[in-house]
């Protein structure tokens, strides 16, 4: 009985790796030796560049407990692609919990553009409280909604399939312009104390608390 309760066991285990009653493969198989995998792990959005990564083998929870991800990286708390923000529109993002405001950092920064609106995205599943302008990672900026990320949109060949990296430039509070680079200062207040490389965004003749980064302040074609 005790062998009985192992075989059991290990068949439970295996989850992708069952066979049908015939000797055949069931349709949970897993692994490139034993055909096309029968769930494959939902694709993630990098907040660092906004690219669609999977995480993990493939395997099917339906046929059983999943065996353990050896060899595999730990799967990040990324906001899902193809998740119900994808298709919201500014305005509409802006008012769900779940869901964040992504924005291209040079039209932010010298509002010359049509809109700077890139997408809405969700959150991190890891929300938390945070203070946007002090944020100088993207995954730190996707844990909240009330953070906007600015990315840099770059040139991007193209190609059928061809996913662009998008990397993160900033974050600002949604519904806050991050500055301008160069604009005249006439408050009094302080300024924050911006690392390398970036400088204080002004707008209206004060600082905005953003540190934009200088590659940002050059010149633009026009769009």
């Amino acid at each position: 009985m005790r062998s009985l309760a192992l075989i059991a066991l290990v068949v439970s285990f295996a989850g992708c790796l069952l066979f049908d009653d015939r000797g055949g493969q069931s349709p949970c198989v897993s692994g490139a030796d034993l055909g096309a995998p029968a769930f494959e792990p939902t694709p993630l959005r990098n907040p660092e560049n906004l690219i669609c990564q999977s995480f993990g083998a493939p395997c099917d929870p339906s046929c059983g407990v999943c065996p353990p991800q050896a060899g595999f990286a730990p799967t990040p708390t990324w906001g899902i692609c193809g998740s119900s923000c994808d298709s919201l529109d500014e305005s509409t993002c802006s008012t769900r919990p779940d869901c964040r405001i992504a924005k291209d950092a040079r039209c932010a920064v010298f509002a010359d553009c049509t809109t700077d609106f890139l997408g809405c995205l969700p959150t991190d599943s890891f929300t938390q409280s945070v203070d946007c302008f002090a944020a100088t990672d993207g995954q730190t900026c996707s844990r909240s909604s009330a953070c906007t990320a600015l990315h840099r949109v770059e040139p991007c060949p193209l190609g059928i399939g061809v996913e662009c990296s998008t990397p993160f430039a900033m974050c600002v509070p949604e519904g806050q312009s991050p500055g301008q680079c160069f604009a005249p200062v006439t408050c009094d207040a302080i300024g924050p104390n911006c690392p390398l490389d970036t400088t204080p965004g002004i707008e209206n003749g004060c600082f905005t608390g953003a540190c934009i980064p200088m590659d940002l302040c050059g010149p633009v074609a026009a769009k």
